[in-house]
């Protein structure tokens, strides 16, 4: 495709054929999206497109690498017609200005025409309003006034290197565009990369090297060393570590064993694993990721309607200021020649490519980077809203905090604070704990276990729901719980309010024989990046607030440590009220994003302007959101405002340089400065002036990732 027009073009012929229920085409990526019937004939479609001149591919009968490879094919194509057309239009301009001789010229011109013409010739007999049609008038115009010369004026000169040249700039331009298209997609490319062709599958203990394709579930695979896993997987044999960088943009490499899932395109590290394959090449979790952002690069940015609208009628616009200028040069010198260049050289400057791929290309190459870093944007309309986002509301647990209690302090009430009786009755809570699958009891095993402490089986053993547990252990009484539990015991006892004060977190009070005698202080921790995400956000002119189901006093601590303001800070909400907050800030006028585990926070997300869920490991949650943080970055979160205003300010850019492009070459082209300046251009130099216009869009959207807040 040449220019944004050609989308527009190709989705409303393909509409017209029988079975077409929808077509989404997208200029910038040059994919498409097509919806039909049973009754759909795919041969009718091919010669549609060929016929339009353009050329198509199912992927569905290739796989990513080869999408990669036949790009580069395209492009290898590209610049081998360039190559030829220059050539041709090079001798066509020695004839011209050293031998004179017209019927040379003639010649190599009619040959580049009808080798290179086909799409520009047919861009005119169609009417499509793309610049195709604006090249074709400009070359054909040139070409057959030329021919006219020399049949009934031969010692005039004629024009044919103009308009050889014209064609060769023009698809010397469609090569550039190409080669900076394939530099944009680069960090998508690099995903289907990640593919690999052969394994090692095992059959009777036996390994034969399979071509990935070819394997199915269930079947056994062995990886070495060194290798990436083909397919996703469950670790059936061997230990190793796996570098799944790829997929969560995490550094870190994560320890895998007999049961652990692991995924395709990351690396096998240092041991050698049999697995288990549990998916085909097109379900794996970075074929979803890969299917995610390009499916997310057909949504449109609201800002890019008002550029389609300027496309639209940009070409009609342009042939009817030409033949004004052709009528006006006409009547001020009634020279035919001097009229004909500066009409053609207006019709040919006129690009609304540059227009076209101003918001797209810019959409196109952040959601790819993004998508390579492990953060998932849903479209370019949600880059947009994130540019305009002034309130961030976040989620308190697993989101700000690691979601994984802790036990942090061991409180005695009746003895004197020491490490062996803290050592004693934290035995003894575990021990009576073991059969618990409360959080808060897992804590303070998991305490229990990091102290090597012995623990023994409870004799009796009952969970008390709401309250806690109660069980006993070497004939002795042991209550475990809320201080509801305890005070439905009928304990003697008081907890002062300076307790809590003190001790903020949860608690789990232990009574032992109808005495109260300790309190384990269970917290869930902080992440190391929260206080600076929050900073960051804060510069970024965002007002933070952090919503929690959990007590006030816990709310306000972690507040406290993250810098967010008390007034900022609502404790004791439930999921369903959550979601009822943010519709109170969006009626102040606020742009409201949400932060969440895209689950327990699903009415809240919903409701949010933009949505973002926090996604560990195989839990990717992709459709969960607007916006997921694949690895569960924090630090992702800022890098999505910080790009989306970026994004949003290069697409601006954009759209500048394309209007003031337009603007002062068209009335330079139409000679409006040549009376007072002398100032003008020929028609061969207006096609190569056209094609860096798009070429600067498409290198300055390139910039969109120069900035974006860097990852720690």
């Amino acid at each position: 495709m040449t220019c944004a027009a050609c989308s527009g073009i190709i989705e409303s012929e393909v509409l017209k054929l029988k079975g077409v229920k929808s077509a989404v085409v997208n200029f910038s990526t040059e994919k498409a999206v097509f919806e039909f019937s049973e009754d759909f004939d795919l041969d009718l479609f091919f010669s549609l497109i060929n016929k339009l001149g353009y050329r198509a591919y199912d992927d569905r009968k290739k796989n990513r690498q080869q999408d990669s490879n036949s790009e580069y094919t395209f492009l290898n194509k590209d610049l081998l017609s360039a190559l030829v057309s220059l050539i041709l239009a090079s001798l066509t301009m020695f004839f011209a200005m050293v031998v004179h001789n017209n019927t040379y010229q003639a010649i190599l011109t009619t040959i580049l025409v009808l080798a290179y013409g086909k799409p520009y010739f047919y861009a005119i007999i169609k009417l499509h309003s793309n610049m195709n049609t604006l090249i074709g008038l400009g070359a054909f115009s040139s070409y057959f006034y030329s021919l006219y010369l020399l049949v009934f004026n031969p010692h005039a000169h004629p024009y044919f290197e103009g308009a050889a040249f014209i064609i060769a700039f023009s698809l010397l331009g469609h090569y550039f565009d190409g080669l900076a298209k394939t530099k944009a997609r680069s960090s998508l490319s690099s995903l289907y990369k990640m593919q690999i062709k052969f394994a090692a599958l095992i059959i009777d203990n036996k390994e034969i090297n399979t071509p990935v394709i070819e394997l199915k579930e269930n079947d056994v695979i062995r990886i070495k060393p060194g290798e990436k896993f083909p397919l996703d997987g469950i670790v059936t044999s061997g230990e190793s570590h796996a570098d799944e960088a790829m997929l969560t943009g995490e550094s870190q490499v994560v320890s895998k064993f007999v049961g652990s899932k692991v995924f395709a395109g990351s690396m096998n590290m240092e041991g050698s694993v049999n697995i288990k394959i549990t998916s085909s090449m097109h379900t794996t979790e970075i074929s979803q990721v890969i299917d995610f952002v390009e499916k997310a690069q057909l949504k449109k940015a609201p800002i890019q309607q008002h550029a389609d609208k300027v496309v639209k009628y940009f070409v009609p616009a342009i042939l009817i200021f030409s033949l004004l200028t052709f009528m006006i040069w006409y009547l001020l010198t009634n020279n035919i020649e001097t009229s004909l260049l500066h009409m053609i050289a207006v019709i040919v400057i006129a690009c609304p490519c540059a227009l076209g791929l101003a918001v797209p290309m810019a959409i196109m190459i952040s959601t790819s980077d993004a998508a390579k870093k492990g953060l998932l944007i849903s479209g370019g309309d949600i880059i947009e809203a994130g540019s305009h986002i002034d309130t961030m509301v976040f989620d308190k647990t697993g989101t700000l905090t690691e979601g994984r209690p802790e036990l942090t302090k061991i409180v005695l009430f009746h003895e004197s604070p020491s490490i062996e009786l803290e050592k004693k009755y934290l035995a003894t809570a575990a021990s009576s704990l073991q059969y618990s699958s409360h959080p808060l009891s897992q804590s303070i095993l998991n305490q229990a276990v990091k102290n090597d402490l012995k623990l023994e089986e409870p004799d009796k053993f009952k969970a008390l729901t709401g309250l806690g547990v109660k069980a006993s252990l070497n004939q002795k009484n042991i209550l475990l719980g809320n201080i509801d539990l305890m005070k439905s015991a009928n304990l003697s006892f008081e907890v002062s309010p300076q307790f809590y004060t003190d001790n903020i977190g949860s608690y789990v009070f232990m009574a032992i024989d109808e005495k109260l005698v300790a309190c384990f202080v269970i917290t869930d921790p902080i992440k190391k990046e929260a206080k600076e995400v929050i900073q960051a956000l804060k510069d970024l002119k965002i007002n933070v607030w952090m919503l929690t189901g959990d007590n006030e006093g816990i709310a306000l601590k972690v507040g406290a440590e993250l810098g967010i303001s008390p007034e900022n800070i609502r404790a004791g909400v439930k999921p369903v009220h959550k979601a009822d907050f943010v519709s109170e800030l969006q009626s102040k006028n606020l742009k409201v994003a949400m932060v969440g585990d895209g689950i327990n926070d699903a009415p809240a997300l919903a409701k949010a302007d933009v949505s973002m869920a926090m996604s560990t490991g195989s839990d990717i949650a992709i459709e969960a959101a607007h916006v997921s943080v694949l690895g569960g970055k924090l630090m992702s979160v800022v890098d999505f405002f910080s790009r989306s205003k970026r994004t949003i300010r290069i697409i601006k850019e954009n759209l500048l340089l394309s209007s003031v492009y337009n603007l002062l070459c068209i009335p330079l082209a139409a000679g409006v400065f040549y009376p007072l300046f002398k100032l003008t251009l020929s028609p061969a130099i207006a096609s190569l002036t056209m094609a860096l216009s798009s070429l600067s869009v498409i290198l300055n959207s390139l910039r969109v990732n120069n900035r974006a807040y860097s990852q720690k």
